[in-house]
C-alpha cells in the first residue's frame, strides 16, 4: 500500500513518536523509508547602540548540526525495528521543501508530529503540519 514514507524529523518529542510510527509502518509494509530535515535558518543578531547587526551562521555549521540531527533519527529508526533508511537535508521553509520533496520523490505517504519546534510565527501562520495536511498529494499522518 505504501512503498515510499517520508518523515519530517525536527528532534522534538513528536518528531521522534512520528519517526517510530513512521518505522513500524514501513516494516509492515516493506516500504522504503526516507528522514528527511529541514533546518531552520536563524540568524544570531547583536545590539550595537540603536542598531541590529545580524550575523548569519556558516554553512559548515547548518550541515553538521543537520548531519547530528539525522544520524539521531537514523538511531530511532532502527530502534523501532526499521535500519534500512535514508536521510535527506532539505533546503527553504520546512512544509514547502517537504512538499517539493515529496511530489519528487513519489512518496506515497508523509509523517509529521503535530508539533516541533517551530517559530512564534509558526503559531500565527500554522503549523508544518497544517501546511503539509492541507496541500499535500498524498496521505498525512499527524501524530500528536
Amino acid at each position: 500500500m505504501f512503498n515510499k514514507i517520508l518523515v519530517g524529523f525536527d528532534g522534538s518529542d513528536h518528531a521522534e513518536r512520528a519517526l517510530r510510527i513512521a518505522a513500524d509502518i514501513a516494516g509492515k509494509y516493506g516500504s522504503e523509508l526516507q528522514i528527511v530535515h529541514v533546518p531552520e535558518l536563524r540568524n544570531d543578531a547583536v545590539a550595537v547602540g540603536s542598531e541590529v547587526i545580524f550575523i548569519p551562521i556558516d554553512d559548515s555549521e547548518i550541515k553538521a548540526l543537520a548531519e547530528q540531527m539525522l544520524a539521531k533519527a537514523v538511531v530511532i529508526a532502527a530502534d523501532a525495528g526499521h535500519a534500512d533508511v535514508s536521510t535527506k537535508v532539505l533546503r527553504g521553509a520546512a512544509a514547502e521543501a517537504i512538499l517539493l520533496h515529496a511530489k519528487d520523490t513519489g512518496t506515497d505517504l508523509i509523517v509529521a508530529g503535530r508539533r516541533g519546534f517551530g517559530t512564534l510565527r509558526g503559531l500565527l501562520v500554522g503549523s508544518v503540519s497544517q501546511k503539509l495536511t492541507t496541500h499535500a498529494e498524498c496521505p498525512v499522518l499527524t501524530v500528536q
